[in-house]
């Protein structure tokens, strides 16, 4: 049985319609409004595919695939690293989250583009006006240089901390 999408234009009201007959279906460009009777329209939806390994007939159970390779180890071994990366980010957010909500009971609340790290590493503090000026002086001419590297074919340099 497909399953189609319908959107009002009107109120914006998303739907998903399961009908009986493919037939039915194929016909029907068009239904009416739940919430304010207007027409909804057909929208396109995302086609469904899987991937099969080659050895699905010889061997049990799959390990589970992403598509990109054959090498399920290595696949395994990316997912680790990016769930490791994606909880470190977490973690600083609930820490600048902290920070932002402390502030929030003093007066007007930093965002979290305005946080920077503490010397000790430990937490967050708002950045001054100053510093922010001078890391965007910084980042503009790091910039020009890279692209005057570009331009002369050179690797940009690097800094040796």
């Amino acid at each position: 049985m497909p399953v189609y999408e319908y959107q009002c234009d009107e109120c914006g009201l998303k739907v998903e319609k399961l009908w009986k007959l493919m037939s039915v279906a194929q016909t029907k460009d068009t239904i009416p409004c739940e919430e304010c009777n207007t027409d909804m329209r057909k929208l396109v939806s995302a086609a469904s595919f899987a991937f099969k390994h080659p050895s699905s007939q010889t061997r049990g159970a799959l390990p589970p695939n992403t598509g990109t390779s054959d090498d399920f180890n290595f696949d395994k071994a990316i997912g680790r690293d990016a769930a490791e990366k994606w909880k470190v980010h977490e973690q600083r957010n609930t820490r600048k989250d902290t920070v932002i909500r402390d502030a929030q009971k003093g007066g007007t609340a930093p965002t979290r583009e305005q946080l920077v790290p503490t010397a000790s590493g430990e937490g967050y503090r708002v950045i001054t006006e100053p510093e922010r000026v001078k890391a965007n002086q910084n980042r503009d001419t790091a910039f020009k240089i890279a692209q005057a590297a570009k331009k002369s074919g050179e690797s940009p340099p690097t800094s040796d901390k």
